[in-house]
């Protein structure tokens, strides 16, 4: 139960009765939204408000408003849980009750937290703090230092978070907030649980766990399992991680909690595909991904789409792959650019490496027909990023252009073995087919949303700077930076590579012709930079 002022019988002289019915309400409402019946907490936080017109406090006002969202918030209507907040921050404000108003604030951190709007949210809970300390509300205070330790957390600023965490739990003991207590020791456990250590972890979520239970707060008691079974997996113990889920799983669905049960399919589909249950994996993963993307749970969103990739990786359907990491990719981006998260830069290189696996064995399913062009893709892609780095690209964007790199070739994969592997000159009909697998390459990758460097390397890297290359001609500036680069790197390992009619060329000669072909195959500005390149990776012993 809260401690505030408001909520405490007397505490601001003699009551009237409907403030003392309000007040009633407002503890029976907190009662009943700690067992997780919301929809019965919601009505009596509303029926609290019946009082205003006859006199009701503005804090009791503000109180019931800030119950309703949160109520609203945790049933995934955060539109209605936004309006309510609205509301109580013009109530709060127009009569300088600070920690109301903090108390509205934190909840609208919350939300946006769960939108991944992390440094509006950060802001929010700075301002919230505020309130508390000028109110003396320590409980606020150390509701706000906990939630900016779970934002320092996720931003990987291991020694900030602990410091929040060891705030507000010394500051929970000393007021004997058991349910606040629980909800601290649990976020210290998730830090613990991603740091690896395994003790720590299983000691907070076991503190936790019985102040939960004592509580009967059975929404912080789900919470729990969820990351009990997190930390389960973790250490590779995949029977005990089942159990809890299956337990939770039914609390969850009782009280409709989306967010929860996304979780617990998250689990239950890694679970799955540790066993080889690869139907019931994707099952699960798409459960969860629905739930996710309706409760607009960025994050989750997009752990959800990384662990479907792996599971559609193991089953060799790369297409399907691609477009599942080119979504979590996305989506951990987009948390990125706009909250700067330290702790997503190890997410995304973990995807990226992942996504670059999954690319790399389409490029050599390719290269398996054309025996005479092992590592082809490869090559291509190393001397094509080295150029490009070298062109000045920033670090950020290589990524997607060695992806473009390394599939800038696959549209072969429906150009037949023989004529890939022919070695005479081809005829009309061939040659034709052969240079159709550009647009090949770009129609096999339609639908998969990839950044704007992958598709114009595929479609555009086989044009020459005067006009006179395929499939449309492109000349000068017109061909795409990307493609321009891609296309010599591709040429000198073409030149270089011994092929069934022809042995491959020194380094020298076929600099040579690269030379020759400045201005008319190649673009003259680039000429010089990939000697260069290619120089400093002979000096390395890399040619």
């Amino acid at each position: 139960m809260s401690t505030d002022s408001h909520l405490i019988p007397g505490a601001l002289g003699v009551d009237p009765p409907a403030c003392a019915e309000a007040r009633e309400m407002l503890v029976r409402a907190e009662q009943e939204e700690r067992a997780g019946h919301r929809a019965v907490a919601r009505s009596l936080y509303e029926h609290a408000l019946h009082g205003r017109e006859v006199g009701l406090e503005p804090a009791l006002v503000a109180d019931a408003l800030c119950g309703i969202a949160r109520t609203w918030q945790l049933d995934g209507d955060s539109d209605a849980a936004l309006d309510c907040l609205e509301v109580a921050q013009q109530v709060a404000s127009a009569t300088g009750l600070d920690s109301a108003l903090g108390r509205a604030l934190n909840i609208r951190a919350v939300i946006l937290w769960q939108r991944g709007d992390l440094d509006a949210a950060d802001h929010l809970y700075i301002d919230a703090h505020q309130c508390g300390v000028r109110a003396g509300d320590v409980r606020l205070t150390a509701m706000t230092s906990q939630n900016r330790g779970s934002i320092a957390s996720v931003r990987g600023d291991i020694t900030q978070a602990l410091a929040h965490y060891r705030e507000c739990i010394s500051a929970y003991e000393r007021l004997g907030l058991a349910r606040e207590l629980s909800g601290a020791l649990n976020n210290l456990g998730m830090l613990h649980t991603d740091l690896g250590e395994w003790r720590a972890a299983a000691s907070a979520y076991e503190k936790a766990s019985r102040l939960a239970e004592r509580e009967g707060d059975r929404s912080a008691q789900i919470v729990l399992m969820g990351n009990l079974a997190e930390l389960a997996l973790a250490q590779g113990h995949v029977d005990e991680a089942e159990a809890v889920c299956r337990r939770a799983l039914p609390m969850v669905r009782e009280m409709g909690d989306a967010r929860a049960e996304a979780e617990l399919r998250k689990h239950l589909g890694v679970i799955a595909r540790e066993r080889g249950e690869h139907s019931a994996a994707e099952q699960e993963f798409s459960l969860g991904s629905a739930l996710a993307s309706m409760r607009q749970d960025v994050l989750l969103q997009a752990e959800l789409s990384r662990e479907h990739a792996e599971l559609l990786s193991r089953l060799g359907r790369y297409r399907e792959t691609v477009q599942a990491l080119n979504r979590s990719h996305q989506l951990f981006v987009q948390l990125r650019a706009r909250r700067d998260l330290a702790d997503l830069d190890r997410r995304q290189n973990r995807l990226e490496v992942g996504f670059l696996a999954v690319v790399r064995e389409w490029g050599e399913s390719i290269e398996s027909k054309d025996a005479y062009t092992q590592g082809h893709c490869m090559r291509v892609a190393d001397l094509a990023c080295a150029l490009a780095r070298r062109a000045g690209f920033e670090e950020r964007r290589m990524f997607w252009f060695r992806v473009g790199a390394l599939l800038h070739d696959v549209g072969k994969i429906d150009i037949p073995a023989e004529i890939l592997n022919k070695p005479g000159r081809l005829t009309a009909e061939e040659w034709a087919l052969m240079r159709s697998h550009p647009e090949a390459g770009v129609e096999l990758l339609k639908g998969i949303d990839v950044p704007e460097d992958v598709l114009p390397i595929i479609l555009s890297h086989h044009e020459k700077w005067d006009g006179t290359g395929y499939p449309h001609g492109l000349s000068g500036e017109a061909i795409p930076m990307v493609a321009r680069i891609l296309g010599l790197a591709d040429v000198y390992d073409a030149l270089t590579t011994a092929r069934s009619y022809k042995p491959g060329l020194p380094h020298a000669k076929a600099m040579e012709i690269i030379h020759a072909d400045a201005g008319t195959h190649f673009d003259p500005g680039l000429v010089p930079l990939f000697e260069r390149v290619l120089e400093e990776r002979r000096d390395l012993g890399g040619l």
